[in-house]
């Protein structure tokens, strides 16, 4: 195995899967073979890990609709029109998005620093499973404690399957589309070694690529657990490949492994994560100069495990620069009024009615997405609430147990309002829907509600379109229900050096 990872691999100067040949591309003749498992621990921290520096899918928080677009003065118009290849699924008048980031691309940015963002999640998510395939390949030809070797293996799996998750959710139908249910639809190329393949590499199935999840995510789980890896807010632990493990159940709507994983998330060795009181902050009306107490910050109980820049999210967010883009009507409307969330999440800049912009992160950090544990207890609230909806009775409450869990932090003087059987007449639908609305709620402005969408049936809605100061120049653009749009395309100069993705 070494002599084939000193022939293939080399140095890691790795560009996505553009090609086959251009996989694994060596951009040095100096050799760097790592020989023990401290190297591979380093490899993987570098070239397995996202770097604090790399937007990993910001165009997401574009694509959904949380967001809606504004205009106030003709000084914007550049903004608007750099945009909306993301904004309107390829474009005002476009019948399909297939050049929609490299017309993005080819636009001519806007003078007034706003932000630029990485639209070739292809590239940098293979960049960083081509990473994880070295440790992965390597694991047994290093010397080190076995130890050690477990921990960073289980890191390298949980790492890879995240990627391969946010690949296919991204380029691919979802795992349950009304048009091909089971995953029975084209997905991603499945690279799973560190090998130079000289053939094109075809889609695998949404199938194909979500068993390669599960396998490496409960791998991962098991080598980890060996070895009592209990990670940090930069590192990958137990709980967090649990949570991970959640998440991946809840899009193939496995509900019972689900449970078993969110449940596992609370009770992993280490896990010393809690829910932060939001009902205990005293949230400013508005950003102002400095000071506001941006939730997402390193001292929060609840963040398990950050994984890109504060620049993921950074198109829609309250800063001077950040124009054009708020929340949408129908999300600022579904928060009650004591809900804390409402001004800790989408506090606007200023008090002026074009400046209500989300907030959710705090800008001096170098990390802002991340993994929280609040999501442990939405992904189990929906799947107690599937399981009641499929004759579990019992599960009913236990759904409600999870959401007041949540809400009792998030919003002022619960205990009155806290939801029962009644609130929603016994009936499970109702649980269901409303499980969805209080996701939107905790994860807007996160990349979570287009995949989210995806997975609810792909329903049809509308992003509006100003494109002056003049009343009457607003226009609609319809995504569509289950349209090829709901599919994000890969860009094209990878299509040429893989003939074997068209």
């Amino acid at each position: 195995m070494k002599n084939i990872i000193k022939k293939s691999i080399i140095i890691l100067s790795i560009i996505g899967l553009c090609s086959c040949n251009d996989f694994l591309k060596e951009t040095s003749q100096d050799e760097v073979i790592p020989s023990t498992i401290e190297d591979l621990d380093q490899l993987l921290a570098y070239e397995g890990y996202p770097r604090y520096e790399t937007q990993l899918m910001p165009f997401l928080d574009l694509l959904d609709d949380d967001v809606t677009q504004y205009i106030t003065n003709n000084s914007q118009k550049t903004i608007v029109t750099k945009y909306s290849p993301l904004y309107l699924w390829g474009g005002r008048t476009a019948t399909t998005n297939e050049t929609m980031f490299e017309d993005y691309m080819n636009l001519t940015n806007p003078t007034d620093n706003s932000p630029i963002i990485e639209v070739d999640s292809y590239e940098k998510f293979y960049k960083m499973i081509a990473g994880c395939n070295v440790v992965i390949d390597m694991i047994g030809d290093v010397d080190g404690e076995e130890k050690t070797k477990k921990r960073v293996e289980g890191e390298a799996r949980i790492l890879r399957s995240f990627y391969y998750f946010n690949l296919v959710n991204i380029y691919a139908y979802p795992y349950n589309a009304p048009n091909a249910p089971e995953g029975k639809s084209a997905g991603v190329p499945l690279k799973l070694n560190s090998t130079i393949d000289q053939t094109s590499i075809p889609r695998s199935t949404v199938a194909e690529v979500y068993n390669t999840i599960i396998s490496d995510v409960e791998k991962g789980i098991n080598l980890l657990t060996e070895v009592n890896a209990t990670g940090s807010k930069f590192r990958i632990g137990i709980s967090t490949a649990h949570l991970l493990a959640s998440r991946y159940y809840l899009f193939m709507e496995n509900w019972e492994k689900v449970v078993e994983h969110a449940t596992a998330v609370f009770s992993a060795p280490g896990n010393s994560y809690s829910l932060f009181d939001m009902t205990n902050v005293n949230y400013p009306n508005a950003i102002n100069t400095g000071g506001f107490p941006h939730p997402f910050t390193l001292n929060n109980p609840e963040i398990l495990f950050f994984y890109a820049s504060e620049e993921e999210h950074e198109v829609v967010t309250s800063d001077y620069y950040a124009k054009c883009f708020m929340a949408s009507d129908q999300l600022r409307n579904c928060y009650s009024n004591e809900d804390q969330r409402w001004n800790g999440y989408l506090c606007p800049y200023g008090e002026a009615g074009d400046e209500k912009k989300s907030s959710k992160f705090a800008r001096e950090l170098k990390f802002g997405a991340c993994l929280r544990l609040s999501e442990a207890y939405l992904n189990r609230a929906e799947a107690y609430a599937n399981l009641a909806k499929i004759g579990g009775n019992e599960y009913f409450g236990k759904a409600l147990s999870d959401l007041n869990t949540i809400r009792e932090k998030r919003i002022k003087n619960y205990a009155s309002q806290a939801w029962t059987n009644s609130t929603f007449n016994n009936n499970a639908d109702n649980l269901i829907e409303n499980c969805r609305e209080e996701r939107r709620r905790e994860f807007c402005f996160e990349g979570m509600r287009w995949f989210d969408l995806r997975r609810y049936g792909m329903q049809s809605f509308s992003h509006r379109l100003d494109e002056s100061t003049n009343p009457g120049d607003e226009h609609s653009v319809e995504i569509g229900t289950a349209t090829p749009k709901w599919m994000l395309p890969i860009m094209q100069h990878h299509k040429e050096s893989n003939p074997a993705l068209n």
